[in-house]
C-alpha cells in the first residue's frame, strides 16, 4: 500500500471530525489520566497539543496550566475544537493549523508538549519528533502516548497491515525501541515509560474511520485468517458464527525531557 500525502489526510479527518470528537475511546479512558500524570502540569506551563485531533488532551491538560495551543493539520478538526471550548466554557486553549514536520512555532516556545494517538499518521515521525523538540525549552517535557508494535515481526506487520486497511491514512505505528532511538537522537532523555493495553470492537474502530463495505469486509477476513500468535497476543475474540468482534492492541505512554 502506498504512502498517504498530508492531502489525503487531511480529507479523512476532515471528513470525519465529529466522529473523533464523539469517539469514546479519545475522549475517556484511563489512559488520558495516564498521560496527564506522565506530563505533571504545572500552573505556569504553556502547552502544545500536536495532532490535536477532537481536542481532548487539550481540555484534559487546559485545568493545569496557563495557556494549551491546540495544533492539527486538518482545519475541520480545530473547528470541532473551538465548538467545545466554548460548550464547555474553556478560555485557555488557542488553535493553530500545523504540520508537525514545519511546526510554526518558535524555539523553546513552550514548556511542554503532548501528542495522543497519532504519530502513526505522521509521514516523517522523525522530522516531527525533531520539530517537537525544537518548539521546546531545554528541559521541557514531552508526553506521548501512541500505538506501539511488539518487536516480532509478524505482530508489528499484522497490526499495521490491518490498520493501513481499515484506514489509508495510517502510516506506521513503531516499536518501544524505535521510539527511543528516534527521541534520543533528537536530544530528548527517555523518563518514565508505560505500556497498556486498549480494547476495540471492531465495528465501531472501522465506523469511527468511515470504512466503506468493501474496507470492512477486507478487514474482517484479516482478523478471521490471522495467525495464532496475532490472534493470541491481540486477543481477537469472535461471535459463535466466527464473525471478528474485539481485538486488543499495545499503546505505549512516555515522558521525555529535552536536554
Amino acid at each position: 500500500m502506498s504512502q498517504p500525502s498530508k492531502d489525503d489526510i487531511k480529507r479523512q479527518f476532515g471528513r470525519m471530525s465529529h466522529a473523533y470528537v464523539e469517539s469514546a475511546t479519545h475522549a475517556k479512558g484511563h489512559d488520558l489520566q495516564l498521560l496527564l500524570d506522565l506530563l505533571a502540569p504545572q500552573t505556569g506551563m504553556r502547552v502544545l497539543d500536536v495532532a490535536t485531533g477532537g481536542g481532548h488532551t487539550a481540555l484534559a491538560v487546559a485545568p493545569y496550566v496557563q495557556e494549551v495551543v491546540a495544533s492539527d493539520l486538518t482545519p475541520e478538526m480545530l473547528e470541532r475544537v473551538q465548538e467545545l471550548c466554548q460548550a464547555r466554557g474553556v478560555t485557555n486553549i488557542s488553535t493553530q493549523v500545523a504540520d508537525v514536520e514545519d511546526l510554526p512555532f518558535s524555539d523553546a516556545a513552550f514548556d511542554a508538549v503532548t501528542c495522543r494517538i497519532a504519530p502513526h499518521h505522521f509521514l516523517d515521525i522523525e522530522c516531527a519528533v525533531r520539530e517537537i523538540a525544537r518548539v521546546l525549552r531545554p528541559g521541557g517535557i514531552f508526553a506521548l502516548e501512541d500505538s506501539l508494535v511488539p518487536e516480532a515481526q509478524e505482530l508489528d506487520q499484522f497490526i499495521n497491515t490491518v490498520e493501513k486497511m481499515r484506514d489509508p491514512t495510517h502510516v506506521r505505528s513503531y516499536s518501544e525501541k524505535a521510539w527511543r532511538r528516534f527521541l534520543e537522537q533528537a536530544g530528548f532523555r527517555v523518563g518514565e515509560t508505560q505500556i497498556f493495553r486498549k480494547t476495540h470492537t471492531i465495528a465501531d474502530w472501522l465506523r469511527r474511520a468511515g470504512a466503506d463495505d468493501a474496507t470492512r469486509q477486507g478487514v474482517y477476513q484479516a482478523f478471521v485468517e490471522a495467525l495464532s500468535a496475532a490472534r493470541e497476543h491481540y486477543e481477537i475474540s469472535f461471535q459463535d458464527d466466527g464473525t471478528p468482534v474485539t481485538f486488543t492492541d499495545d499503546k505505549l505512554l512516555l515522558r521525555a525531557e529535552k536536554a
